[in-house]
């Protein structure tokens, strides 16, 4: 391995980098007029990095929900580009949504509810999807697309599409934020429901799902300069970057191909990526698992290396 301090050699080599390395923008990002500012979530740090006038932000998941949230409690005019990442209650039946995350994470296989293991997933491109839509702010508490766009934010579609100064969305947003809103209700409600039951954890009945039929009436197409737009946020997340490895252990969506970490090159290793074994995975309260697997098979393979001199 080659580094700025010489080169290095190792039996084991673990890539800890973690699944968020480079920021993923939209080629059409290089359809817009060049005096917008245009800033991934990535380099956002507050509104006063933004130029006076009207801001979009492309997508709603959790960056995108709260940077518009603070954008329009300072007074900014806002436009928000919905994407698919569902909507969640912070707190559901009496706990933190996060704590029940990494419960149903951890401690669910060991009860037969493995909805958060790498098994579940329909399709390889799932380990890419965003996480639900929440704030930490103020203790903590449930963002809806709905209630920002009563606030004054113009929610939009998808972003598809740039030409001459103007943007154009899909037209099926009401399709979309029913979709965001139930999300939670048929995936993630049934999975802490279940663990809620075999664990025996105290907790009150869940409350009923909110009903909000409120639907925002923005058209299809933006022209920027009549929306005085001139900032956009990429709220549109991070792609994998193993550009250091010359070895063909990646897959068709640049992720190291392997098994529970150890991947197919001998000494090679992974952890901390997204869906590595679990939801938990990219998190640091959640790769002690695969942490412990990953030491055990070293330290496994250095023993057998001492065993054989």
């Amino acid at each position: 391995m080659a580094t700025t301090r010489g080169s290095w050699r190792a039996r084991n080599v673990v890539l800890a980098t973690g699944g968020y390395q480079t920021p993923k923008i939209p080629a059409l990002s290089a359809q817009l007029p060049s005096h917008i500012l245009q800033l991934h979530t990535d380099s956002y740090r507050n509104p006063g990095q933004l130029p006076d006038g009207a801001v979009l932000i492309v997508g709603t998941g959790q960056s995108g929900g709260q940077i518009a949230e603070e954008l329009l409690g300072v007074g900014r005019e806002i436009h928000l580009a919905v994407s698919t990442c569902p909507e969640a209650p912070r707190r559901y039946r009496g706990q933190d949504l996060l704590y029940l995350m990494m419960q149903l994470a951890q401690f669910g296989p060991d009860y037969g509810l493995n909805g958060l293991t790498v098994g579940q997933l329909p399709s390889p491109a799932a380990r890419f999807v965003c996480n639900p839509l929440v704030s930490g702010a103020d203790g903590g508490h449930d963002i809806h697309l709905r209630d920002l766009g009563r606030r004054g934010v113009r929610l939009h579609g998808h972003l598809e599409a740039a030409d001459d100064g103007g943007l154009v969305f899909s037209d099926d947003l009401p399709e979309r934020l029913a979709l965001v809103e139930a999300a939670f209700y048929q995936r993630m409600k049934p999975m802490f429901d279940s663990y809620i039951a075999a664990t025996g954890m105290p907790a009150p009945e869940p409350a009923p799902p909110r009903q909000d039929r409120w639907l925002p009436s923005e058209p299809a197409r933006l022209n920027l300069e009549a929306a005085n737009v001139t900032s956009v946020l990429w709220a549109t997340g991070y792609r994998l970057d193993f550009s250091i490895l010359d070895i063909p252990v990646l897959d068709e969506w640049n992720y190291p191909r392997h098994h529970r970490g150890v991947t197919e090159h001998p000494g090679l290793y992974a952890v901390g990526l997204p869906w590595l074994t679990g939801h938990g995975s990219s998190i640091v309260a959640g790769g002690g698992r695969d942490a412990e697997y990953i030491a055990q098979h070293i330290a496994g393979n250095i023993g057998k290396d001492i065993a054989a001199r």
